[in-house]
């Protein structure tokens, strides 16, 4: 046996002793978190994008692509990460929401452009747009990756975040929008 090994078999036999009294702590056990509660606001209008419509691919700055490892919230500067998880916690409630299914790449583009418009002029402080997952898409989660992209650098946009699964999850977002 090497000085090495001896040296290892003594130090686990020492942390071993020293170990033996050791008792594990008792934990409760771990279950879900309760869902949200659901507020009693309903959005005021449901859209939908034209029916029939597949998502096609459109100029490549509109559709930069969405992987997994991309974050599912975003602020602006100067937005505070309080605001931020507040939002993550759906405590501003969605006064309007969006459907982009079935709409072509540039179509949503132009739906998202004048839904945010509108939502302003109403004075609106939270929308959620449903962009979908994209699993049925053979090129990915096309708008979803536009979806993001543009509300990224739209300037009425203060945050979004991917909704809680009860509302969507990965395929749709929770918008935070500036004071008109």
């Amino acid at each position: 046996m090497s000085t090495e090994t001896k040296k290892q078999t003594t130090d686990e036999q020492l942390f071993r002793q020293e170990m033996q009294d050791v008792v594990p702590l008792s934990t409760p056990p771990r279950s879900d978190p309760e869902p949200p509660r659901e507020s009693s606001r309903k959005p005021t209008r449901h859209r939908t994008g034209p029916p029939g419509h597949q998502a096609v691919t459109t100029p490549t700055a509109m559709t930069g692509q969405i992987g997994s490892h991309d974050a599912s919230s975003h602020r602006k500067n100067g937005v505070q990460t309080r605001l931020l998880q507040k939002l993550k916690r759906g405590q501003f409630p969605p006064g309007d929401q969006l459907d982009l299914h079935h709409a072509t790449t540039a179509a949503a583009h132009g739906m998202l452009q004048d839904f945010i418009a509108d939502a302003q002029d109403r004075g609106l402080k939270c929308v959620r747009i449903i962009h979908g997952k994209g699993l049925r898409s053979q090129a990915g989660p096309v708008l979803k990756s536009m979806v993001h992209q543009a509300l990224c650098e739209h300037p009425s946009v203060l945050a979004f975040t991917t909704c809680k699964p009860a509302h969507g999850g990965s395929g749709a977002v929770d918008v935070l929008l500036k004071s008109s």
